[in-house]
């Protein structure tokens, strides 16, 4: 098989000259000549990068082999290059003059010959680790090591960092925190920490830190150096965490096994072949980011003469490699770090080079210190194509089935995992904080099984993305208001009591959450619905906050009772997560401008191919059966029962969760909309789902002139395909696919049903267009009307569960009659949060105090 040819471009971005890098005394000399051997095109002498250079020589070559991490580089057949760590054969070596043909890069130089070989040391050795001590060991030091955590958090999980920072403090150690650009919520919840403890701290600088961008590496640097320049910080090591990580031993063990270690420094290399993970990682390309994408701009050589390397961005550096890294003058240092900021991923592999070109090569230690739940047939699916032009994989969260893997980390040098998310599974993160930390919680608290996590707060700055949501989130709390307002009428006979309820107002939403629980004894998590918070004006213009519980209640339908098709699932969402294989949105609506996405979930076959029939084949004289493949079918109509587009998808024998997301034309009509799943010419499983109609458009009161063009359906057909087939299939009459509106008529809703819910055994589809025949007509409306015919739909589609109300002085006796206070509710916000609550310091044992945990002899 010929070798590939190298073929050196001009890069696109100057790279700094080949900085001179630190040689270790191993012994090893580069360049220096091992002999000409005879080699083999089945059995190469050296068997990792093999390539054909234009520009060949010995030198060329062994700067090549060095970069990629390798012992001895062989030319041959004067333009090609191999690299390798193999132990070299003697039997193989031969006379010299077998190896006379001239390099192609300079023709004074002999490159081998036809399958012989001048083979030469890089000046590299094999690396060969000097044991560690463990954390059982006995302590080395009189100074325990105290750790500065650097902390790069995303998201709106504020309640799951602070049981991260729960799990890791000590008074000795110290927290420097970085939140996203993007996320206000979450930036203001973790200055609330930094005003509480001295040893936490907040950075003012702030970047997006998108994945794989090179602005992480800048936001790492940045935040070291904030910690070198804090005097009254005294810290050995530094640890970069996330919000989805979380410790899998304890802070003494941690400690412990760093002191006896203080000399070294943790990062997780690739493996054996840095070639493959040069290519893998695209740093043979150069990257910029700008507008929070990472936009490939071309190919690119990287300086020769370093040793590359690379793997995890998750470290465990000590200070006097910090030091290095983020002041050090030097050409090597100064060159990387321009390098580096043109690089994908850039800090899977910045440190590492740094560190193995420099004189602090001899502590690297290939360990990160983490486990992390790999599954790369579901995490290596390209899902960060839309910010980065590249392929790239994420590991898995952590859920109970994975259980095993935590548990055999007790045996190795590993103390933290990841990725944990408490909104996927709480369930493991309760275990293994039990499993961590003796003694365990006590399950008499129920706020303990519970989790909420933050979805919208009205100081955050607006999006488009949000109206949607956010137009549900004011429905919920007039529905809310309404509901407390006839609970009111009928309950209190004293009209004071009665006025008070009718003069309740719905002012502003304040933020929303979505709820979680945990079910103990079946190890499941399972989603509980919206909670709305929201400022509600009184008579006397008095204000106080209620917070409503809401719960989308439409789920699927089978037509029959008893079905042996192996649908178990049908949802529908905009926000899949094809690495999770769920829907993120959280019981948020859809509007017009989302897309579309039907989640299916199947069970494995078994033999009777899922409603479908296999047939059998023979082979050799055995009947086999064959695999049966099914395409069920996924159909789309709209408000008028039009139907609006087609998909379909495959279904083998096994057990999945397939997605599918409709190309559809923008705007969507507004109104209740159906899926349904069609097998074998058979409806099996049909769900309405809502398009909501704005009251926002990019967070502002929406215009009449708005409302009439996102209102109003798409100007001509949903989708381009045929769609005539399947009006049979779903037992529709023929509509013409078009939703222009050109004649808008003054007809309001009718809002005699605002608390009609929908019938989910009923799949009559001309009754679903009874119900939304004024559809067509609303797209006028504006103010009042608008806001009437957004809670018909919602009322429709969710159920108001509960409301409670913010203790104040402001809230009415017959709110409070009426009413239970919200920090006396379990399901509420408000309720106290013990395992996600930052009390006081425990001057005993230097963590934070734990009232809510029991003595060690109650097992959960």
């Amino acid at each position: 098989m010929p070798t590939p040819t190298l073929t050196p471009t001009r890069p696109l971005l100057t790279t700094p000259p080949n900085p001179p890098p630190f040689t270790p005394p191993t012994g090893k000399v580069r360049m220096k000549p091992m002999g000409c051997f005879e080699d083999r095109r089945d059995s190469r002498l050296l068997r990792g990068f093999a390539g054909q250079l234009k520009r060949n020589t010995p030198s060329l070559c062994c700067d090549i082999c060095y970069q990629r991490g390798y012992v001895y580089a062989g030319v041959q057949f004067g333009k090609e290059c191999f690299c390798g760590n193999e132990d070299l054969p003697l039997k193989m070596k031969v006379p010299e003059k077998l190896c006379d043909m001239p390099c192609l890069g300079d023709a004074n130089l002999k490159c081998g010959d036809y399958l012989h070989v001048n083979i030469y040391q890089t000046g590299l050795a094999k690396h060969v680790p000097s044991a560690l001590k463990g954390s059982s060991s006995s302590l080395t030091h009189t100074h325990p090591v105290r750790i500065a955590f650097i902390l790069t958090v995303n998201g709106r999980a504020a309640r799951q960092l602070t049981r991260l920072i729960k799990a890791l403090y000590h008074k000795d150690h110290y927290f420097f925190i970085h939140v996203d650009s993007r996320q206000d919520y979450l930036y203001r919840e973790v200055t609330k920490l930094e005003a509480q403890f001295t040893n936490i701290q907040v950075s003012k600088f702030r970047l997006s830190t998108i994945w794989g961008g090179a602005s992480l590496l800048r936001i790492l640097l940045h935040c070291m150096r904030q910690v070198l320049l804090n005097t009254h910080w005294q810290w050995d090591f530094i640890i970069n965490l996330s919000e989805s990580d979380y410790p899998v031993k304890s802070n003494d063990e941690l400690v412990k096994f760093l002191s006896n270690n203080r000399e070294r420094n943790f990062l997780k290399s690739h493996g054996h072949d840095t070639n493959k993970f040069l290519q893998k990682q695209g740093l043979d390309r150069s990257f910029l980011e700008c507008e929070t994408h990472m936009w490939r701009i071309g190919e690119r050589r990287l300086p020769l003469g370093i040793r590359v390397d690379g793997g995890s961005d998750w470290l465990c550096l000590n200070r006097a490699f910090v030091e290095y890294v983020v002041t050090s003058q030097s050409q090597l240092v100064r060159g990387l770090k321009k390098v580096y900021s043109y690089t994908l991923l850039p800090a899977e592999s910045f440190f590492h080079t740094v560190l193995r070109n420099s004189e602090f090569c001899q502590t690297f230690t290939d360990n990160n210190l983490h486990i992390t739940n790999w599954k790369r047939k579901l995490g290596c699916k390209c899902q960060y194509k839309h910010i980065v032009d590249w392929c790239g994989c994420s590991p898995n969260d952590f859920t109970p089935s994975d259980w095993t893997k935590i548990e055999a980390s007790s045996s190795r040098n590993l103390f933290f995992a990841r990725k944990f998310e408490a909104v996927i599974s709480q369930a493991i993160i309760n275990r293994l904080d039990a499993w961590l930390y003796t003694p365990y919680y006590s399950c008499n608290h129920p706020s303990l099984e519970n989790y909420w996590e933050n979805r919208y707060h009205h100081e955050d700055r607006t999006s488009g993305t949000h109206d949607a949501p956010l137009t549900l989130y004011h429905s919920a709390a007039r529905l809310g208001v309404r509901s407390l307002a006839q609970l009111t009428r009928h309950t209190h006979t004293h009209k004071n009591d009665a006025e008070c309820g009718l003069s309740l107002e719905a002012v502003e939403v304040i933020e929303a959450q979505s709820f979680h629980s945990t079910d103990t004894y079946h190890a499941t998590d399972i989603f509980k619905g919206l909670l709305v918070q929201y400022l509600v004006r009184g008579v006397e213009q008095t204000e106080f906050h209620l917070e409503t519980w809401i719960f989308p209640h439409v789920k699927y339908t089978l037509p029959y009772e008893k079905t042996t098709h192996r649908l178990t699932g049908l949802e529908i969402g905009s926000e899949y997560d094809v690495k999770e294989q769920m829907l993120r949105d959280w019981g948020s609506p859809l509007g017009p401008v989302s897309d579309v996405t039907v989640v299916t979930r199947w069970t494995a076959d078994s033999g009777g191919g899922g409603g479908g029939t296999g047939g059998a084949g023979v082979d050799g004289g055995v009947e086999v059966e064959e695999e049966v493949v099914l395409t069920p079918q996924l159909v789309l109509t709209d408000p008028n029962s039009s139907p609006a587009a087609k998909g379909e998808v495959t279904l083998d024998q096994t057990e999945q969760v397939l997605s599918y997301t409709f190309d559809l034309k923008k705007p969507l009509l507004p109104g209740s909309w159906m899926v349904s799943v069609v097998m074998n010419g058979e409806v099996i499983a049909t769900l309405p789902f809502i398009i909501i109609p704005l009251q926002f458009v990019q967070g502002h009161h929406i215009s009449l002139h708005q409302a009439r063009t996102v209102h109003g359906g798409p100007a001509g057909p949903y989708t381009e395909d045929d769609l005539s087939e399947v009006l049979a299939m779903i037992g529709l009459p023929h509509h013409n696919n078009n939703n222009n509106n050109n004649n808008i008529n003054n007809k309001h809703i009718n809002n005699n049903n605002n608390n009609k819910h929908i019938n989910n055994n009923n799949n009559n589809h001309h009754s679903h267009n009874n119900n939304n025949n004024n559809n067509n007509n609303n797209n006028h409306l504006i103010g009042s009307h608008l806001l009437q015919w957004i809670d018909q739909l919602v009322a429709r589609f969710y159920t108001i569960q509960d409301t409670c109300y913010v203790v104040s002085a402001s809230v009415p006796e017959c709110v409070k009659v009426l009413l239970d206070p919200c920090d006396n509710t379990p399901w509420s916000t408000q309720s106290p949060d013990p395992k996600a609550k930052l009390t006081h310091v425990d001057a005993n044992n230097g963590r934070i105090a734990e009232p809510y945990r029991i003595g060690n002899k109650e097992i959960l």
